[in-house]
């Protein structure tokens, strides 16, 4: 059990934080990184329903800070019966640093 504990403070992760009440999801994407970075956050929005498709694209820089975890952002979506909602987020510091990571509304929440 501590052999996980000290494996997930060592090594970066990216997280999806992920709150639901009935069709509507609250998702905060989540970041812990051993090395403080200046860091491009990237998130990229999917969404298929009976009315069509749209894809949404947004990019920033962050300062983000060692060993803690920290919000990326929330984001709130309504998905209708039928509907799907794709969000893949990336960081990357232009380096050696690279984390991505997808969800799936509703199939992964």
């Amino acid at each position: 059990m501590h052999l996980l504990l000290i494996a997930a403070v060592m090594s970066n992760q990216l997280w999806f934080d992920t709150h639901n009440d009935a069709q509507t999801y609250v998702i905060t994407p989540m970041v812990s990184l051993t090395k403080a970075c200046a860091c491009q956050v990237a998130v990229s929005v999917s969404q298929q329903g009976a009315a069509g498709s749209s894809t949404s694209r947004q990019s920033h820089n962050m300062n983000l800070s060692a060993n803690q975890p920290q919000p990326l952002g929330q984001m709130r979506f309504a998905v209708q019966p039928g509907g799907k909602t794709q969000i893949l987020i990336t960081v990357t510091d232009g380096d050696k640093l690279r984390l991505e990571k997808q969800l799936t509304l509703p199939n992964d929440a």
